[in-house]
């Protein structure tokens, strides 16, 4: 019998999309991911914008990557206008970026994906059957937005982050009282690390895609990109390295690379390149089905960094300071950084009165397609003679593992 796509919408994943599942006969022998959410042309609306609207505007990809997306924003443009922050700018942001790595995690692990584990059939049933644990991830997610209002004004949008510094720098109560909720939600999340690294695999096991991240700065920061193939790929040649490329199966923009397998990016890889010794036996063979511990191991992480910032910036002293200015120049910049689901990059160039005449933004969910293709691929194989709607089922799972953002995606 002829080859029959069967077309299947994606839940519990943010934006709009689907698994496309091919039949030949009664036999699944192939699947691929669709992402049919709207192209959202924001590269496009960037141009012919000043160099202090980019980040106000950028930050508007997505509600949930909001605040990191405004960071790589402000980062590339002040590169680009030479415009240098201060330490106390700087730790901030980092603490910020880390309030939307709680939040973003917490909402993942509690809400989209752990349904999958205790088999139910979403959020609402959750909510009766297991409403501790529902709870537990609602209270961890609270904190990471407690820390972007704090920081950043608000937790969707941030407006306090500006060219140069921030409008409002926090005071010494407003940290403290930070620090004090996140001291009173460490032993939870700690708790939470030995529930989740002890959930039995849903999936079968399948072979690890090589992996990419940010390094050459602090925790989720950096000017350049390592992959687990041992190249590195400076921040300004990083856009021709992910080579990007429309095809017709997709709105978003699919990376290709320099090389012919697709390179993993978000939590996974980035424990695969850097992973805690504590918690390295857990990963043992390890694969995309492992990116539930990825994510909770990258929680706990986070909270402990925050946890650093935050005292590392009461113990020098908060200090009011208002932005560096910034004057229009002719220029360009990239900026690199980690997003809650892997590498983002944000990158504009200005003509000499300060106007945008170049945008490139390239996601985390558009440099996964690759690697959500080929391991879609490989569970197919590894069902191959399986029943149908547990391959479908499967298939969902597998693609929820890489807690794909549509909405950036198709920015």
């Amino acid at each position: 019998m002829s080859s029959v796509i069967i077309s299947d919408i994606l839940t519990r994943v943010e934006g709009h999309g689907s698994v496309e599942l091919i039949r030949d006969g009664g036999r699944v022998v192939d699947a691929r991911l669709n992402l049919y959410e709207s192209p959202r042309l924001f590269e496009a609306l960037l141009v012919g914008r000043r160099f202090d609207e980019i980040a106000d505007v950028a930050c508007r990809i997505c509600s949930i990557c909001s605040t990191v997306h405004k960071v790589a924003a402000l980062q590339a443009v002040e590169q680009a206008v030479g415009v240098t922050i201060s330490r106390q700018t700087g730790l901030l942001r980092e603490l910020a970026v880390q309030g939307g790595q709680i939040e973003s995690h917490a909402l993942h692990i509690f809400c989209l994906a752990l349904p999958d584990y205790l088999g139910v059939n979403g959020i609402q049933e959750l909510a009766t059957r297991e409403p501790e644990k529902l709870q537990v991830g609602l209270r961890i997610k609270k904190l990471g937005n407690l820390i972007q209002e704090t920081v950043g004004g608000r937790a969707i949008h941030p407006f306090n982050l500006l060219v140069g510094g921030l409008g409002r720098v926090p005071d010494v109560a407003q940290l403290q009282y930070v620090r004090n909720q996140l001291a009173g939600g460490r032993d939870i999340v700690d708790d939470c690390v030995a529930y989740i690294l002890n959930l039995k695999d849903i999936l079968p096991p399948l072979a690890m895609l090589p992996v990419c991240a940010v390094s050459g700065g602090p925790p989720l920061f950096g000017d350049r990109l390592t992959t687990s193939t041992l190249a590195i790929i400076s921040a300004g040649s990083a856009a021709a390295w992910l080579n990007e490329h429309v095809e017709p199966h997709t709105h978003a923009k699919v990376s290709h690379f320099d090389e012919t397998t697709p390179i993993m990016v978000g939590p996974l890889a980035r424990l695969t390149l850097a992973m805690p010794t504590t918690y390295a036996h857990h990963f043992t063979g390890n694969s995309i089905r492992s990116s539930l511990k990825a994510r909770i191991i990258e929680l706990q992480l986070a909270v402990e960094r925050a946890q650093i910032l935050i005292e590392q910036l009461l113990e020098t002293g908060l200090k009011k300071e208002v932005p560096a200015i910034a004057i229009p120049v002719q220029g360009e910049g990239t900026s690199l950084i980690e997003a809650p689901r892997g590498v983002l990059l944000h990158s504009y160039r200005f003509d000499g009165w300060g106007i945008c005449s170049a945008a490139n933004i390239i996601t985390p969910t558009a440099i996964n397609q690759g690697a959500i293709a080929a391991s879609l691929k490989a569970l197919i194989a590894a069902m191959d003679g399986a029943d149908y709607d547990q391959i479908k089922r499967s298939a969902k799972i597998l693609i929820r593992c890489y807690d794909p953002c549509i909405s950036c995606a198709v920015h």
